[in-house]
């Protein structure tokens, strides 16, 4: 087993340049774990905290936001295919209902999809109560976005105050720009 430490390269991430121009950066151990605490910290999510989205774990939103908080905190994480929420959003949120997931989160246009394509047969059929944080990040984040989906889905439990706009704390701070040399 190689020696690792907080200071150890886990992964390289390159950014799709939604919100900056696209680079590479160089993830360390340590910047996984500050960001799970901070994602903790923040939010008070612990090892009961069920997460839970459709995006794939090589997004970075899948994996620092996704995945590796609830292995990190001792929790527990639901995931579904990005296929089948593309195909039917409606699926994303009976996923939060069945299992109850209080941590869901999923770029701006996620939940600008939901809010317009979602049916009023299909929206009949939820109970969002256990949503405590809706968390929107990854894409720049709109206001009437938030606005749409919370009015809209207020019949189902769904509460406006949970909307967490984000951006996960590692890709902010404490990761390092990868240089090439020639």
């Amino acid at each position: 087993m190689p020696d690792v430490d907080r200071d150890t390269l886990a992964l390289l991430q390159y950014t799709s340049g939604s919100t900056s121009d696209p680079m590479g950066v160089m993830v360390d151990h340590g910047n996984l774990l500050h960001n799970s605490a901070a994602l903790g910290s923040a939010f008070g999510l612990d090892r009961t905290t069920r997460f839970g989205s459709w995006i794939p774990q090589y997004h970075d939103m899948g994996l620092l936001a996704i995945l590796l908080p609830p292995l990190l905190l001792g929790g527990s994480c639901v995931l579904m295919s990005p296929t089948t929420f593309l195909k039917r959003p409606h699926r994303w949120l009976r996923m939060i209902d069945k299992y109850r997931t209080h941590w869901p989160a999923a770029p701006d246009f996620a939940y600008e999809l939901c809010a317009r394509q979602i049916t009023d047969e299909q929206l009949a059929e939820l109970d969002l109560s256990c949503w405590r944080f809706a968390a929107n990040g990854s894409d720049p984040v709109q206001a009437s976005t938030l606005t749409a989906f919370a009015k809209r889905f207020a019949p189902a439990g769904f509460r406006s105050d949970t909307m967490a706009p984000c951006v996960p704390p590692a890709a902010r701070s404490s990761a390092r720009r990868c240089t090439r040399s020639t």
